[in-house]
C-alpha cells in the first residue's frame, strides 16, 4: 500500500462545487504516479486527517486525479467534499492507495430523510410504499459519478414540496465509496437510526442466522458482541482480538467473513494471501488506528504456507497487532474495537504454535461438514419445487443420501437435478404460467443427480474401490461373517443397540499369510456395505518432513468422520505401527523418531473412536508380530481376525472361479485342490495364470491342430514348478502370536 501526506487545498475557483465530480481528489502528476504508480485518474484511494499528535482520525474514500496544474505536496478537494467529511483547507491528510484496486459498483444505497422540521417537505418514514422516491433518486444517482456516504441530494426534479435525502451507506459500510450502476444498484430509503452520517457506527456486531450453521453463528456472534460493548462479563485483560473460523473445503468460511463484512461495524480491511509484507503491516497499524475496525484474512494457511520466503516476518506482524490490542485491553480495561477474523483449514495444524498463544487466536469455530439435519435446513433454503404432498419425504430423503456433501456440493447437486429435469421435459414451447407452475421437480430426479456429483471431500479418495463382493472369494467363511457383524453393529440403531452392547467395536485388524485375501476382503466389506472407502497403504503415510506423515494420519481420520458413514483400511499397517524400543524384536520404520510420533497420532486418533459415529476402522499384516501392543488394547482394534491359507474347500472354489472365467478344458477341481494344500489363494491364481500362459503357447504354434483352453497338464505342471511360500514356522509364528493376544 503506498501512502502521501499532503495538505489540503481549495480546488480551482468554479470547479466541482456540486456533488457530480464531489468525489475527485486533485494531486500533481508526480504526486499521482508515486502514488499509484502510473497516470490513470479515478483511482480509489482513502484518506485520513492527520491531528496534531500524528494519530491519524476516522478513514474516508475518494477517487485521484491528476491536477491540470502544477502542484506540490498539496491535495485539492471540492468545498462539498471538504464540508461532508469535514476537513478544512491547511488540514494534513494521509492518502492511501491499494495496488490493484478499482472502485466497485454500487450494489446498495441506502439514504435517510433529512429534510428540516420546518421544512415545507412532510417527513417519510420508510420511503413510499410505490417506491417513487427511491425512482426518483436512482434517476438523480445516474448523473454522480460517485456516491458515498454523507452526501446529501436536496434537488430532486419533483414537484414541491421535495424532501433532503442524505446517503447513509453504501454496500452496508458507513464509509464506502462506489459506482452507481442503472438497474444493478438498489436504492432504499430509511436505514438504520443507529448508524449516524458521520460513520460512527453503533450498531449490533453480529450476523444473522445461517441455515445449516445455527451453533456456529450462535458461538461466532457471541465472541463479537464483546468488543461492541454487549458483553455482560466483561473482562478484557482476558479477552483476545482474534478469532480463526476453521474447516474443509466448500464449508462456509468464506461466506461467513462476507456476512461479517457487510455487517456496517466500523471499517473493514481485508488481508488476502497474495499480499506483500509490507502491504500486511500496513493494513494492520490502520485497522489498529481506524477504531471500530474489523481484519479479515482468508485463507491464512496460505499468507503463512511454509513456502514463503517472509513467512516468519509476516507471522510475526500478525503476532505483534494482537499483543498489541492485547496490551491496550490491560492498559485501558476496555476492549479495543479491532476484531481480526482468519479463516483456515484446520485450526490446529495450519496455525503455529506462536499464533495461537494466549491472547492472539486463541478463540476458533469449527465449521463440520453438514449432518443430517443441517442438510434438509441448507436444502429447505433452497425451495426447490417439490409438490407439497411430497416435499417433506423428498428433503428427508434426500438429506439422508448426501452424507460428506457440503453446502457448496449439495448446490451443484440440485443444479445438476433442475438442468436433468429441464432435459427430460423439453423446451418450453408455449406453455403458460399456470403449467409452467405445475412442473414439480420429480424426487427420482435426484437419484441421476447423485451418480454425477459427488461430495468434494471425497475428490481424492477411492469412492469405488475395485468391485469385489464376497462371492468373488473363495471360503474364508468365519472372516466374512466377522466383517458382516461389524457393519452391522456400526449401523444399527443406537437406542436399540444400547440395550446390550455399550460400545460396538469400530477397529479390525486382518493378519495372516500374504496372499490369503485379506485386502480383497476389506474391498468386498467396502462394496457390500457402501460404506465411503478410505484405502491408504501405511508406507504411503510415511513422509521425509518433520510432521508431515503425523499430519496426514489426522487428517485421514478428520476426513473418515466427516463422510461418515466411511471405512478407513490400512493395507500393511506395521510400516507405520511397528513396535516400540522395548517390546522385542519385529521393529518397523515406526521404531524411528518420525515413525514414533506417527504412531502415537494413530493411536490418540484411534481412543477417539467412542466420538466418531459411523466409522469402522480395518487394517490388514502379515507380520502382526511387529505391532505395537498398545494398538492391541481393547478399544482399539477390538477384533483380531486370522485370515488363514485357504482350506480344502476355499481351494475347490478358487479354481471353480477360474473355470466360470477361463476356458478349462478338462480340469479336475477336486485333484487339483487336493495338490496345492498349503498353498495361498494369490498363488493358486498365478499357478492358473502360469497355466493359462502354456495354453496359449501351444495354441499360437498351432491354431489348427489343438483346441484353445488350459488343460489338467497345464496346471499340475505350474503347480510342480510353484513352489509354497508359506512355511511351518510362518504358520506356528500366527499360533503363537494368537495364543498371547487374541481375546476371544
Amino acid at each position: 500500500m503506498k501512502t502521501l501526506e499532503l495538505k489540503i487545498r481549495a480546488t480551482n475557483p468554479g470547479s466541482e462545487q456540486n456533488l457530480k465530480l464531489a468525489s475527485r481528489v486533485y494531486v500533481g502528476r508526480d504526486a499521482l504516479i508515486e502514488l499509484t504508480n502510473g497516470v490513470e485518474d479515478g483511482k480509489p484511494i482513502t484518506i485520513e486527517k492527520i491531528s496534531e499528535d500524528g494519530q491519524a482520525a476516522r478513514r474516508r474514500e475518494a477517487t485521484v486525479w491528476a491536477s491540470p496544474t502544477k502542484l506540490v505536496k498539496v491535495a485539492q478537494m471540492s468545498e462539498t467534499l471538504r464540508t461532508i467529511y469535514g476537513y478544512s483547507i491547511g488540514d494534513v491528510v494521509r492518502i492511501s492507495f491499494s495496488p490493484g484496486s478499482t472502485v466497485p459498483d454500487a450494489e446498495e444505497v441506502v439514504l435517510k430523510e433529512v429534510t428540516p422540521k420546518d421544512g415545507a417537505a412532510a417527513p417519510l418514514e420508510t420511503g413510499s410504499s410505490d417506491g417513487f422516491w427511491e425512482q426518483l433518486v436512482a434517476r438523480h444517482l445516474v448523473h454522480i459519478e460517485n456516491v458515498f456516504v454523507g452526501m446529501t441530494l436536496k434537488k430532486l426534479q419533483a414537484p414541491p414540496p421535495v424532501p433532503i435525502f442524505t446517503v447513509l451507506s453504501v454496500n452496508g459500510s458507513p464509509t464506502a465509496l462506489a459506482r452507481y450502476s442503472h438497474g444493478k444498484t438498489v436504492v432504499r430509503i430509511g436505514g438504520d437510526e443507529t448508524l449516524p452520517v458521520n460513520g460512527v457506527d453503533t450498531r449490533k456486531l453480529e450476523i444473522a442466522d445461517v441455515p445449516g450453521r445455527e451453533s456456529q453463528v450462535k458461538e461466532l456472534n457471541k465472541f463479537l458482541r464483546r468488543f461492541a460493548g454487549n458483553s455482560a462479563y466483561n473482562r478484557p485483560d482476558l479477552r483476545a482480538a482474534g478469532l480463526v473460523i476453521h474447516g474443509t473445503h466448500g464449508t462456509g468460511k468464506t461466506m461467513l467473513l462476507d456476512r461479517i463484512a457487510k455487517i456496517g461495524w466500523g471499517t473493514v480491511h481485508r488481508i488476502q494471501f497474495k499480499d506483500k509484507l509490507s502491504d500486511i503491516q500496513e493494513t494492520l497499524v490502520r485497522a489498529r488506528s481506524q477504531q471500530p475496525s474489523i481484519v479479515l484474512i482468508d485463507m491464512l494457511e496460505r499468507l503463512i504456507d511454509k513456502d514463503r520466503s517472509n513467512r516468519s516476518a509476516v507471522i510475526l506482524a500478525l503476532c505483534d497487532t494482537l499483543d498489541g490490542l492485547a496490551q491496550d485491553a490491560r492498559n485501558t480495561g476496555e476492549l479495543p474495537r479491532v476484531v481480526v477474523i482468519a479463516t483456515c483449514l484446520d485450526h490446529t495444524t495450519d496455525l503455529p504454535a506462536d499464533l495461537r498463544d494466549p491472547g492472539r487466536f486463541t478463540k476458533d469455530i469449527y465449521l463440520p461438514l453438514p449432518d443430517v439435519q443441517c442438510r434438509r435446513a441448507i436444502l429447505s433454503s433452497y425451495n426447490l419445487p417439490f409438490s407439497p404432498e411430497k416435499k417433506e419425504e423428498a428433503l428427508k430423503d434426500l438429506s439422508e443420501r448426501t452424507h460428506a456433501y457440503n453446502a457448496k456440493d449439495l448446490q451443484r447437486l440440485v443444479d445438476e437435478a433442475v438442468d436433468l429435469a429441464e432435459e427430460l421435459i423439453g423446451p418450453n414451447d408455449g406453455t403458460s404460467d399456470a403449467e409452467q407452475a405445475e412442473l414439480y421437480l420429480p424426487p427420482e430426479i435426484f437419484d441421476q443427480a447423485l451418480r454425477k456429483v459427488r461430495p468434494s471431500a471425497m475428490h481424492d479418495i477411492n469412492l469405488k474401490p475395485p468391485p469385489i463382493r464376497w462371492d468373488d472369494i473363495g471360503g474364508q467363511d468365519s472372516v466374512k461373517a466377522s466383517l458382516r457383524q461389524a457393519v452391522a453393529l456400526s449401523t444399527a440403531p443406537k437406542e436399540l443397540l444400547s440395550a446390550v452392547i455399550e460400545t460396538p467395536p469400530k477397529g479390525f485388524l486382518l493378519y495372516g499369510p500374504p496372499g490369503c485375501s485379506k485386502t480383497m476382503a476389506a474391498q468386498a466389506m467396502a462394496t457390500e456395505s457402501g460404506l465411503n472407502f478410505f484405502a491408504v497403504k501405511g508406507a504411503e503415510l510415511l513422509n521425509m518432513y518433520v510432521g508431515e506423515s503425523e499430519r496426514a494420519v489426522r487428517q485421514l481420520f478428520e476426513r473418515a468422520r466427516e463422510a461418515s458413514p466411511s471405512m478407513i483400511f490400512f493395507d500393511e499397517i506395521d510400516a507405520i505401527a511397528g513396535q516400540r524400543h522395548g517390546f522385542g524384536s519385529g521393529g518397523t520404520k515406526a521404531t524411528s523418531h518420525g515413525g514414533l510420533n506417527v504412531l502415537t497420532t494413530l493411536l490418540n486418533e484411534m481412543d477417539g473412536f467412542e466420538a466418531m459415529q459411523g466409522v469402522l476402522v480395518l487394517a490388514a499384516t502379515n507380520r502382526p508380530q511387529a505391532l505395537d501392543p498398545a494398538l492391541l488394547r481393547p478399544g482399539r482394534f477390538d477384533d483380531l481376525i486370522y485370515v488363514s491359507p485357504p482350506d480344502l474347500g476355499a481351494r475347490e472354489a478358487i479354481f471353480r472361479g477360474v473355470a466360470r472365467k477361463r476356458r478349462l478344458l478338462d480340469a479336475d477341481v477336486p485333484r487339483l485342490a487336493a495338490a496345492t494344500d498349503g498353498y495361498s489363494g494369490a498363488e493358486i491364481k498365478g499357478i492358473c495364470a502360469v497355466a493359462g500362459r502354456a495354453a496359449w503357447e501351444r495354441y499360437t504354434r498351432d491354431p489348427g491342430a489343438v483346441e484353445l483352453g488350459i488343460t489338467m497338464a497345464d496346471l499340475e505342471a505350474a503347480i510342480a514348478n510353484q513352489k509354497r511360500q508359506i512355511t511351518e514356522e510362518m504358520l506356528r509364528g500366527y499360533s503363537d502370536w494368537e495364543g498371547q493376544f487374541r481375546r476371544y
